[in-house]
Parts: C-alpha cells; structure tokens; sequence
C-alpha cells in the first residue's frame, strides 16, 4: 500500500488548437506529444464549452435515473438473450465480481461506419444506436447526440495536431478518420459490495492508499485511438506512466483527461504508446463519461511484416475476442 497520495497529471491548454494561428497550434500539437512521452497522456483545459463540459455530461448521465426495467430492455445479448444488438446499448451491473464494478451505457455516430464487406464482427460494429422508448427528460436524447458531436470534434481537433507533430502534415494520417466514427460511454460506479475485489489478488493490492482506497477497474488500455474522458469530483482515474508509476488524474472543474489507445500505437508506429488506466475509489458513488475516437473501421492502422493490411474493424474483432462481454455472445465471429 503507498504511505502518500499520487502524484498529479500534468495538463495542457489547448486554446491555441481552437482559436489560435498555425503557430500556436503547431507548439500545441508539441506540448501534448511531449506530454504523451513523459506521462502517457494529459489533462486537457480551455477546449471549446470547457465551462458547461459538466454540466452537459451531469445531464446525459441523467440516464441512469430510468428505473432498472426500462435500462434493461436496452441491453445487450449477454444480458438479455432475446435483444439483437451486442456492441451499442446497456450493460447492466455485473452478475458476478468481474474486473469492473459499473453499469454502462454506450452509443455512437447518426451515422454508423461501414465495416468491410463480409467482414467477420460487420453485423456487430454496424448496429444502430438504441435509445430509451421514455427519455430520463425532455430532450435528453437531443442533448446526447450534440455531446457526441461537441466531443468528437474536440477530439479530431486534437489527433490532427498530434499527427502534425508526428509527421509534419495531418492530412494522410486523419483521412482515416474521414467519417464521424466513435463511441460515447457513460459509466455509473454504484458503491461496490464489501466483497468485491476488481484487482487481480496474486499481483495487485486490494487498497492503494492509506486513504483505503481500492481498485474499482483493473488496469487496462482502450482499443481505440484516443480516449477523452470526464469524471465526476469523487474521481478516482489514474494514468499509468512509462515508468510504471501511477499519476492521479484531477477531476471535475471544466477538465478531460486525454489518453491514447491501441490503434494509435499502431497507427503511429510506436511512437505515443497505449496508455494503461484504471479506477480507484472508497466506496462513494461515481459517475464518469468517456469518449472514444475511432477511425473508419474500414481504415488501415497497420501492416504485418508481410504486408498484410489490417484494418480498424481487424483490430476491434481482436479486442471483442480477449473480452468476455462480448466474445460470449459472437461466438465464432471473433475467434
């Protein structure tokens, strides 16, 4: 157990992606893949709306009001046999402790992104939206479909001046993410039963702190290019460095947090890593919002060393096979 608290994760105004000339962009588009390099990752200020970022979020998360009956027909197959969706809807509570304690909810573009012909997991990643038949309030779903939008454009805003950094020029690097794709997840931690243990006990401590806080999601990387998230002031999310020391990641106050996920590394060669991240907390109630940018799952992120060209939708049908969620109910699909 550490005897102190963590240290703090670094942060980064990015004003100058937004409002700013080429100049202040382009030592933007630096500071933040410097913050990659030293820390995994970064806390994001002053993006456009940073000063109603939650109470947009407070408002959307306002879905986990609904009463459990009507949550529930939203759910996947895993969770509800008869559904026909497995990718986009609810995930109630786990039955079972799991390496997470958390109800979700996940949604993505108007317009969904069209997979490759014949692809494998096509069926899956092409599933519409499902939405509540009796909105939380009147014009909930409205007001999830412009967060959508608000934070994807933060969030390409970002990756292009991260490409500028990586290559000089955006434009090869962000065709691949030529249509609106990506996902918008909002998470409810409900206090876990005192039983519950989400760290693997053979190599992970049960409590990290001497405020006796615990793990609530095991470490993990996103399958994604690049996470934006917000959490609310419990907090609780930390940033794995490349040191291997954990870093705290301040909550509420206008912040997201930005981290990358296994399809940058790919696509950037390397060069900004996939960013291990996982929660803590005492027990308090939690709430928190991620967004995922997402190439077009027809996008090619990398090549094997015998030229074999593996798309976005090749990488997600691997990340559906290494998680129980949803390999149980594609079945053959991912294997």
């Amino acid at each position: 157990m550490s005897d102190s608290r963590f240290d703090v994760l670094e942060s980064v105004d990015v004003a100058p992606l937004f409002a700013g000339d080429d100049v202040g962009r382009r030592a933007c588009g630096e500071e933040m893949l410097q913050a990659f390099v030293r820390s995994n990752g970064f806390v994001a200020r002053h993006f456009p709306h940073a000063e109603s970022i939650d109470e947009q979020v407070t408002s959307v998360l306002d879905f986990f009001s609904l009463p459990e009956k009507q949550r529930m027909c939203l759910a996947t197959r895993r969770y509800r046999p008869d559904a026909s969706h497995c990718y986009r809807g609810f995930f109630p509570l786990p039955r079972e402790r799991g390496w997470a304690h958390n109800e979700i909810f996940d949604f993505g573009p108007a317009k969904v992104s069209r997979a490759p012909t014949a692809h494998p997991v096509k069926v899956f990643l092409e599933e519409s939206n499902q939405w509540p038949s009796r909105e939380p309030h009147p014009g909930w779903r409205n007001e999830a479909e412009a967060l959508y939008v608000a934070l994807r454009n933060t969030a390409a805003t970002i990756m292009r001046e991260l490409a500028v950094a990586l290559d000089g020029e955006a434009e090869s690097f962000m065709v691949r993410f030529a249509d609106d794709n990506g996902t918008l997840r909002i998470l409810h931690y409900p206090s876990p039963p005192e039983d519950f243990v989400a760290a693997d006990v053979d190599s992970l401590p049960e409590r990290v702190d001497v405020a006796g806080r615990r793990i609530i999601t095991r470490r993990h990387v996103d399958a994604c290019a690049l996470s934006v998230l917000w959490q609310d002031a419990v907090g609780g999310l930390q940033y794995e460095d490349r040191d291997g020391s954990w870093q705290e990641v301040p909550a509420g106050g206008g912040r997201l947090s930005v981290h990358a996920g296994s399809a940058l590394e790919l696509m950037s060669g390397g060069r900004i890593v996939s960013t291990p991240h996982r929660v803590v907390g005492t027990g308090q109630d939690r709430c928190s919002m991620g967004f995922f940018l997402e190439p077009m799952f027809s996008a090619t992120i990398t090549t094997t060393a015998s030229g074999e060209c593996i798309t976005y939708a090749d990488h997600m049908k691997d990340d559906f096979a290494d998680l129980e969620v949803y390999a149980s109910v594609m079945g053959d699909s991912v294997v």
